[in-house]
């Protein structure tokens, strides 16, 4: 996380610094990327970001974190979370190409992280904590609308979906940043693939 001071920022401020990073990881991966390439990019002294992050890793786990924050708060400005449940949520799929289309390299460096293998455990769980707000909110809604089984925690009804979800939502992601490479037919596959987890989601949750 990061220190403090670094949330004493501006939110600007602290966007450009993160943006910064982010870009510097893709261009370079965690190992080459130089903190006096991202503090330059950024406007800030290279010292200034020892005050602000304990080291490169905590910056990068911080990144991952703060990408996925971004892509839910824009989307959300789509598409209002609060009418969704566990089902809708995949199928708005044309909210989710719009975001990854603004925010492009944030999606290729979440795609990065996997290939960072001494970092992504760290930064999937960042990752998780963010996501794991918003996948309650789907499992309250899922059961005001009572289109999941309600003799069933929210815990463990949380598990299942992720268990369930995870794979295809990266896989989804990876395919949709390379969307113009993608023909008609791997489109097709993609969307059979989505119909066949949702029939594992409401075999496994759905009344």
């Amino acid at each position: 996380m990061p220190k403090k001071t670094f949330f004493r920022l501006r939110d600007e401020k602290q966007e450009c610094i993160l943006r910064a990073a982010i870009h510097e990881f893709v261009e370079h991966g965690f190992e080459r990327a130089k903190i006096g390439d991202i503090t330059k990019k950024a406007g800030v002294a290279t010292g200034s970001m020892y005050q602000y992050f304990d080291d490169k890793k905590e910056l990068f786990i911080y990144c991952a974190e703060w990408s996925l924050e971004v892509f839910m708060k824009k989307l959300q400005e789509r598409t209002d979370m609060n009418c969704m449940d566990v089902y809708t949520y995949f199928q708005d799929s044309i909210s989710k190409m719009e975001v990854i289309d603004e925010e492009r390299e944030l999606a290729i460096f979440m795609q990065t992280i996997l290939r960072e293998p001494e970092l992504k455990d760290a930064s999937m769980n960042a990752m998780y904590k963010t996501g794991d707000r918003y996948i309650r909110t789907l499992i309250k809604n899922s059961k005001d609308k009572g289109v999941v089984r309600t003799d069933i925690n929210d815990e463990l009804l949380m598990e299942y979906f992720i268990a369930v979800t995870d794979r295809f939502r990266a896989r989804w992601m990876e395919r949709y940043v390379d969307f113009t490479k993608q023909t008609s037919k791997q489109q097709q596959a993609l969307q059979k693939e989505l119909q066949q987890m949702l029939v594992l989601l409401r075999n496994g949750m759905g009344v």
